[in-house]
């Protein structure tokens, strides 16, 4: 990596954590890798700026848990996930692990994923938002996915309506895609998004799949990556994670189901809208269980409030006048106990468990071979009051 490429990137995204006044803070040293193209940053620089404690994990070399009394990071060695005060979120690149055992995260991920989460205020586009768009999944002739009580269509068109009122009792404007059973494609979404200033888009669907398969999923569109081009989307990555992350904690907490993660993708939708975005799916319709929870009033309240309480917070924290000088991290519910894991995830955990270590070790060797393609340097930064 250039010297001058990353000073500039880092002094003008990532301030020193001010969990004590800035003048207090030490000047942070950043070890840094390239490795495939890939930027990387060790995950002891990460827990250096932050100020966090490493938790003991038992001799388990390819897995760390970092924390404060704020929030926890746990990562994986070749693993893409990783988790955020005990919510799974997905990252774009795998986990790195050297051969002396460091572990270490993609620039991409550390800029765009993990700091907008614990230091929304420090976003640059952040705005005032005043209007809530709402979008309620498929409609017309294409009904979606099917529970024993209802269709996608008029599931997601009920939500959208209470959420709505609950949104309007909170100061919002809100603009429905659709409010009757017609349809709408994605142009006009995006048109309409264009046509509405100072607002964020939540699209609402349900999930579908194997019978085993339960739990609520969040996406926004994937960051960008170095060389790849540039789409609308991306020039909201940072304020679409801390919105992704917001509402996905909330559903969770309080609807007690499955995490199925927050998650980046590259839907046509997610990449023409011009303001913050996400994709929630509310559930499995293929799942006996979930789709009864779904059926019934209690649980579709659960999910207003839920994403009311998200789009509050989120208002809160993006505005301009947040504070800056001392930071919170996007305000998450406590951290529920995960039911038992459907079948589906419990073969990827057990398949993850007995193969965590081969592709660290694979990695390792890789990046040997190339020495010329890795190169790691460590450098002091200065402090500065530059945001993202």
């Amino acid at each position: 990596m250039k010297a001058s490429l990353f000073f500039s990137l880092l002094t003008a995204t990532m301030p020193l954590l001010a969990t004590a006044p800035l003048s207090a803070q030490e000047t942070t040293a950043w070890t840094t890798a390239t490795v495939n193209g890939v930027e990387y940053i060790s995950l002891n620089s990460i827990q250096s700026f932050y100020k966090l404690s490493a938790v003991d994990n038992k001799g388990k070399t390819s897995q760390k848990i970092i924390r404060n009394s704020d929030f926890s990071l746990g990562l994986t060695a070749g693993q893409r996930e990783i988790t955020i005060s005990g919510y799974r979120v997905q990252l774009s690149v795998p986990v790195l692990q050297d051969e002396q055992g460091e572990l270490y995260i993609s620039e991409t991920d550390f800029v765009k994923v993990i700091d907008p989460i614990l230091r929304p205020t420090y976003i640059t586009e952040r705005r005032e938002i005043k209007t809530v768009i709402i979008d309620p999944g498929h409609g017309g002739a294409d009904q979606g996915n099917k529970t024993p009580a209802d269709t996608e269509s008029a599931y997601t068109l009920k939500v959208a309506t209470e959420l709505a009122e609950s949104l309007k009792a909170q100061g919002f404007n809100v603009v429905l895609t659709r409010n009757g059973n017609y349809s709408v494609n994605d142009a006009q979404r995006v048109e309409l998004a264009k046509n509405t200033p100072n607002a964020l888009f939540i699209s609402l669907h349900l999930n579908a799949g194997r019978s085993d398969m339960a739990g609520i999923e969040t996406y926004t569109a994937a960051p960008l990556m170095p060389g790849k081009r540039t789409m609308e989307c991306h020039r909201h990555d940072a304020t679409n994670m801390a919105l992704a992350f917001a509402l996905h904690t909330h559903l969770v907490f309080h609807t007690k189901a499955y995490d199925r993660a927050c998650r980046r993708a590259h839907y046509t939708l997610l990449n023409t809208l011009n303001c913050p975005s996400a994709m929630v799916l509310l559930g499995y319709t293929t799942n006996e269980k979930e789709a009864t929870d779904l059926a019934t009033d209690a649980y579709r309240a659960a999910i207003v409030k839920s994403l009311t309480g998200a789009i509050v917070t989120f208002r809160e924290t993006i505005r301009p006048g947040a504070q800056i000088v001392n930071p919170e991290p996007i305000k998450v519910e406590p951290t529920v106990t995960q039911p038992t894991p459907p079948q589906e995830e419990q073969k990827k955990q057990a398949e993850s468990s007995k193969k965590k270590s081969e592709p660290a070790k694979k990695q390792t060797k890789k990046t040997n071979k190339k020495k010329s393609d890795k190169k790691s340097s460590t450098k002091k930064y200065g402090k500065s009051r530059k945001r993202r």
